[in-house]
């Protein structure tokens, strides 16, 4: 009886798909089934003799490649019998559909990262071209208000008319854009950049108004800028809207978005918590509605100079 169910025992372990072994106190074999000494003799060319030896073709390793593609993770414990005698168990388990799956993950993620590279290199190209078509649209109104403006004074002159007559408008604009060019450089980047963010999320700006051109626009972008990234990650959002206004005191800006309304009323998070205290420090102010939609409003005040 004893021998037919140690025969039943080693017929069980020899059908399984995994490989298992048992050594004793000393490390020699015990029980070692088919699938076991396939494994072991593919890696080593040998058969299975002890746990030290074997413990040293692993050579540390858990996971081991197969000639035939497959991979093998090993493992071990200690088992303890009934009378207390105590073997070694070591599995070897196929894992190569999840060795597989972890390679085409690491492929992807690596295909991923070039993606990222390519979207960063665009993302600056597309930054260029923005500041470079506003250039080429402020030259081409500085050109053809330069060019009214000859053809007005060479009118003027031919006419022999008193020189307190003459209408220097066209000059005053052309004078007013060139400086404009070379005055405000920051803030037409911050503004080409922030259309440049909003192109690589998704989402669409559109700006009723103009940003003041002063330091406030540069604390009005960021207040853009954080409620378009709140806007695509919490309300599915894709178009954001900004009304501004702007007199000799203040700025304001009126934010809102297509997105799905806040389901409950909104807590200040660490981007808006910094923002609010951006604004502070500005000796502005900022509120915020969640009903019947989600609205924020910033007010700067336009000849204040940012606190460090």
């Amino acid at each position: 009886m004893s021998r037919f169910r140690k025969n039943s025992v080693k017929e069980a372990l020899d059908n399984l798909p995994s490989g298992v072994c048992f050594f004793d106190k000393n490390g020699f074999v015990t029980l070692c089934n088919h699938q076991m000494q396939r494994i072991v003799f593919e890696m080593t060319g040998k058969d299975l003799q002890s746990l030290l030896e074997l413990e040293h073709d692993l050579s540390g390793n858990e996971v081991v490649l197969l000639k035939d593609g497959s991979a093998w993770r090993f493992s071990r414990e200690k088992i303890t019998t009934d009378d207390g005698t105590v073997y070694t168990q070591v599995t070897a388990s196929d894992i190569t559909e999840l060795y597989l799956r972890s390679k085409d993950l690491e492929e992807d993620n690596r295909k991923l990262k070039e993606y990222a590279e390519r979207m960063r290199r665009l993302s600056a190209n597309i930054i260029t071209l923005i500041r470079e078509e506003e250039i080429l649209n402020m030259k081409m109104r500085v050109h053809d208000d330069i060019g009214r403006s000859v053809i007005a004074t060479r009118r003027f002159l031919q006419q022999k008319r008193p020189m307190e007559e003459l209408d220097l408008t066209e000059w005053k604009n052309a004078v007013r854009l060139l400086k404009r060019e070379t005055e405000m450089p920051e803030e037409q980047d911050a503004l080409a950049g922030l259309m440049t963010s909003a192109y690589s999320m998704g989402i669409k700006i559109f700006m009723d108004g103009e940003l003041p051109q002063n330091p406030a626009a540069e604390v009005l972008t960021a207040a853009v800028r954080e409620c378009m990234t709140n806007a695509v990650r919490h309300a599915g959002a894709r178009e954001l809207y900004v009304h501004l206004t702007c007199d000799d005191n203040t700025a304001v800006a009126v934010i809102t978005n297509d997105g799905a309304p806040p389901e409950a009323e909104i807590t200040m998070g660490g981007g808006l918590s910094s923002l609010n205290i951006r604004i502070r420090k500005y000796g502005g102010s900022m509120s915020i509605k969640t009903r019947p939609g989600f609205e924020m409003t910033v007010t700067v005040p336009v000849s204040a100079e940012e606190a460090l």
